[in-house]
């Protein structure tokens, strides 16, 4: 399955925040929307970056976060930012994840934002290929589908 198949069954809908939001609305935003990670945004709309769970635990295990600190200052920019293409594949991104030890990689067409995918994005849909295809095995050895 390609990427693009994934999102299209997934949606296309995409959390994001604008790099000059403080932190405490960063945080509200994802737990109002039970997500893991905010794409970052500059003043025009284009991908700065991703602020993720792990870059606010971070934060958490230094001190407790301070009202004036901002979103820029702890998400991962641009030029770090870890990325799929719509024609990738699951494959690719489950390797990313496991090699990079990340959870959340945006998905950017033509330098646009078009998505993003979890982890449990990609080993939910696996899991559906599996079961499926046991389903079809079994079926065809009791003789059910001959």
């Amino acid at each position: 399955m390609r990427i693009d198949e994934l999102l299209e069954k997934k949606g296309l809908s995409v959390e994001t925040i604008k790099t000059e939001e403080p932190l405490k609305t960063a945080i509200k935003v994802m737990n109002e929307k039970h997500i893991g990670a905010l794409i970052t945004v500059d003043n025009n709309g284009d991908v700065a970056g991703i602020l993720s769970e792990r870059d606010l635990l971070m934060i958490c295990s230094e001190c407790a976060p301070d009202k004036n600190r901002i979103v820029k200052d702890h998400m991962t920019p641009k030029s770090k930012l870890i990325t799929l293409k719509m024609e990738d594949n699951l494959q690719t991104a489950m390797k990313i994840f496991t090699e990079k030890k990340i959870r959340h990689l945006p998905v950017l067409d033509n330098e646009k934002l078009t998505g993003i995918i979890s982890i449990g994005d990609v080993v939910k849909e696996l899991l559906e290929v599996v079961e499926e295809e046991n389903k079809y095995l079994k079926e065809y050895v009791m003789g059910q589908n001959i």
